[in-house]
């Protein structure tokens, strides 16, 4: 037992210290850090969480502020609410692993739970505040739900009731979270049906405890719809229906993304474009090989898992669970057709983190999945192959915490979550609902960005494979206010002084008055040929500055 504990405390610090490393001021990681943070200051109770910038809209509940603020007014450091953060994960993807385990009483344990908990999709998303962190928890805790209901996967370790009530909890708890909750209705709706052997009281008894249990973070919704009512009160959400034709290719990039998440996929995972992962690994040449590695074996994995789910049953390993592997099959291929015929009414187009809530599933795949190549020799890959992608991560961690991270500027953060301002760190989106301010009104603190921030010098460069470097040094010049997500636009002209190209993107980061500060970035490859170049910072939110540190 001791040993079991040392353990999960050693991978609580590891995934606590990469969830730390991770973005912090990017947009989205911002406005949600926000939300907790605004509800820290002034004790308002929150009315709405995450936005969707899609439509300009807000998902309505109080739960998203709450687990980032509650954990700020416990203890007013910004480290709060990632501690909060990875215990929930933890906690959900051990659950998850000692379930699996118990499904697959023959596949290695340390392998199953090793795999949950560091592969890139459970550290990237369950890790660092961003809402999608926050529903991996409660996606977990549905499907432990609807194996236990479905008899196909019951182990009896949770009564019918129980298990409908823990998926009501988790769907009104993703419901406040994330757009992709309608994902899982028909799954409730499966799992509820699979019972109607049981009779007709049954039924009955478990719809009242699935109710029971979407009560309880539900109650939290309450609030919002009775000071604005159900139609304001949605915060526009019903804004993201939009019929529209999908093509069928989607269902084979679903597929691939939906067994990603079980995967070593990393590639999403540094930089925004191809430019800037090149980048990345020039500065980090020594991270390269490994990345490499783990790269090469993401795009394999997902490839051998189709492969092997399409066998028949002749074909099956003795080990493997037959009636579960038959059902878990057409599980994987229900949820791709499910979240393919979603797409035809939503706005967003087609991305992976849309439907992260169906990850649960993926893993379950993934663990009987391994019967089919299990063997002494293949287990000894494993364990190199785990121990390759724990070794990659925690560089990937020591390289992009200075650079990305809460400690890339961490004074400013601090000050605002300790003298209760939010405006030392950010404004909430301009059609955020009951958001506070915009940006910065006090006449005290009169700002221009265009005569604040000065570009002291600037030079650029061609990078790898035509990419394009710039090298600037920026300079606060004002006394009086702090300024963040400077605006730059680099303009690209011909030998005429024609623009042949302008591009735009924010240095995500906090200036203090008076601060210079000289960055490199990357402004993707060369599309065009030119002859010159400028870069100029057309805007900037201004923020209320950070008293300085004591000494």
């Amino acid at each position: 037992m001791k040993r079991w504990v040392a353990i999960l405390g050693a991978v609580f610090a590891f995934r606590l210290l990469f969830g730390l490393s991770s973005e912090f001021f990017f947009e989205d990681e911002t406005q949600i850090f926000l939300l907790g943070l605004r509800y820290h200051a002034t004790s308002r109770w929150p009315l709405f969480g995450p936005d969707v910038v899609w439509t300009q809209s807000e998902i309505p509940g109080a739960l998203q502020a709450l687990l980032v603020g509650v954990p700020l007014k416990i203890a007013p450091i910004p480290e709060a609410p990632f501690v909060v953060l990875n215990l929930l994960s933890l906690t959900a993807l051990a659950s998850l692993a000692w379930y699996t385990c118990e499904q697959l009483p023959r596949a290695p344990r340390w392998l199953i739970w090793g795999w949950f908990l560091t592969i890139p999709w459970t550290l990237q998303f369950s890790t660092h505040v961003i809402n999608p962190s926050y529903v991996l928890p409660a996606a977990v805790v549905f499907f432990l739900g609807f194996f236990e209901t479905v008899p196909a996967f019951s182990l009896r370790r949770l009564s019918p009731p129980i298990a409908h009530a823990l998926m009501g909890a988790a769907l009104t708890w993703i419901m406040q979270i994330h757009m992709s909750w309608p994902l899982l209705v028909p799954f409730a709706l499966v799992a509820w049906l699979s019972r109607r052997s049981e009779g007709a009281a049954a039924l009955a008894v478990n719809a009242a405890a699935f109710c029971a249990g979407a009560l309880v973070p539900g109650l939290l919704l309450l609030p919002t719809f009775m000071q604005y009512g159900v139609h304001a009160g949605s915060g526009g959400v019903l804004r993201n229906l939009h019929p529209h034709w999908v093509t069928p290719w989607i269902i084979v990039t679903t597929l691939a993304r939906l067994l990603s998440f079980a995967s070593l996929e990393i590639s999403r995972f540094i930089g925004t474009d191809g430019a800037k992962r090149l980048e990345f690994f020039q500065r980090h040449a020594w991270l390269a090989p490994a990345a490499m590695l783990v790269w090469l074996i993401g795009v394999l994995q997902p490839l051998w898992m189709c492969v092997d789910a399409s066998r028949p049953a002749r074909q099956w390993p003795e080990s493997m669970p037959r009636p579960q592997w038959g059902v878990l099959r057409r599980l994987v291929a229900g949820s791709v057709l499910l979240v393919y015929a979603s797409y035809w009414f939503v706005l967003e187009p087609p991305q992976a983190h849309a439907f992260y809530v169906l990850a649960p599933i993926a893993l379950v795949f993934a663990a009987f999945w391994w019967s089919f190549v299990d063997s002494p020799r293949s287990r000894r890959v494993a364990g190199g192959v785990l121990a390759l992608n724990v070794c990659f991560h925690a560089g990937l961690a020591w390289a992009q915490a200075p650079e990305l991270s809460l400690y890339k500027n961490r004074a400013p953060v601090a000050a605002a979550v300790r003298l209760k301002q939010p405006e030392m760190f950010a404004h909430r989106r301009g059609f955020a609902i009951d958001g506070g301010p915009s940006a910065l009104d006090r006449s005290e603190r009169p700002y221009d960005a265009h005569r604040d921030i000065e570009v002291v010098r600037s030079s650029y460069r061609a990078g790898p494979a035509h990419s394009l470097h710039w090298t600037i040094t920026v300079r606060n010049r004002s006394r009086i206010v702090a300024f963040r997500d400077l605006l730059y636009i680099t303009t690209y002209v011909d030998g005429r002084n024609q623009v042949v190209d302008e591009r735009h993107e924010r240095l995500k980061d906090i200036f203090e008055p008076g601060a210079s500060r000289t960055i490199d970035l990357n402004d993707g490859f060369a599309d065009q040929p030119f002859a010159n170049a400028r870069l100029q910072i057309v805007a900037a939110e201004a923020l209320v500055p950070a008293p300085a540190p004591p000494d």
